[in-house]
């Protein structure tokens, strides 16, 4: 499966085994994830041409059919001798704000479409790139609250669609060159509730996104409303045919 921002790929790898390439281009807190359900500790870079991703105490994301999640650094400054690459969206010289961009590398605002794509082993998430800059952070982690509610879809145990506090972003990739460390992604998953039996019932349902970087000059906040999309027939297959985020179907064996 692919994901780019106009065909973003998905890097999601780790508790599922497999890898998945995504990503639009475009810190520190250490706290657990409320997060969702049956999907297992996102920690993880994978990688991608330069924006968000994390590790995350209670979801893990995978890529899907063969790619490999290397994370390019990017925004932000190039190092040599030992300095950072600053990457996944931070761009210490850019202003002091927090913007985040769906899976197509469109800039989210009020309206903005919000997609469930297939992640790795079969799993569902909507990922989101956070952007964000005007500081140099003091560790290569971030931390950041994500909730999104959707109204008659709220099943999470926290009462709420998706919900997860203090998430970890990886935001210096100088590890993931010249070899994928396996631990680094440019974006953000959230993971539907395990409650709805067919995620095609989302399609075309209002929500809000509320969105947390706390970072070392403050806390700088995101607010949305968006609506979820989901491909007619969406599916995601462990093995075999996975739905292709570009309106295709790519085989192959995930993991």
């Amino acid at each position: 499966m692919s994901i780019r921002p106009s065909s973003a790929t998905l890097a999601l790898t780790a508790a599922f085994g497999c890898t998945l390439d995504l990503g639009p281009v475009s810190g520190s807190a250490s706290a657990t994830d409320t997060g969702n359900t049956g999907n297992t500790g996102n920690t993880g870079p994978a990688t991608d041409s330069g924006t968000s991703q994390g590790t995350d105490s209670g979801t893990t994301a995978s890529v899907t059919t063969g790619m490999t999640s290397n994370v390019g650094p990017t925004t932000g400054t190039s190092t040599t001798g030992g300095e950072p690459v600053w990457c996944n969206g931070l761009d210490i010289d850019g202003p002091a704000k927090l913007t985040v961009a769906n899976d197509q590398g469109v800039d989210i605002i009020d309206g903005t479409a919000l997609s469930v794509v297939c992640g790795g082993q079969g799993t569902q998430m909507v990922p989101i790139y956070p952007h964000f800059g005007g500081f140099t952070p003091d560790s290569e982690l971030l931390g950041f609250d994500v909730i999104l509610d959707v109204e008659g879809f709220n099943l999470g145990a926290d009462g709420h669609f998706f919900s997860t506090v203090g998430h970890q972003h990886d935001v210096d990739c100088t590890q993931t060159e010249p070899y994928y460390d396996g631990y680094s992604y440019a974006f953000i998953p959230i993971f539907p509730p395990d409650a709805i039996p067919d995620i095609t019932a989302v399609d075309g349902k209002p929500g809000v996104l509320h969105v947390t970087l706390h970072s070392p000059i403050g806390d700088m906040k995101f607010d949305a409303n968006v609506v979820l999309t989901v491909a007619p027939e969406f599916s995601c297959g462990y093995g075999g045919y996975d739905t292709d985020t570009d309106g295709g179907t790519t085989s192959g064996t995930t993991g």
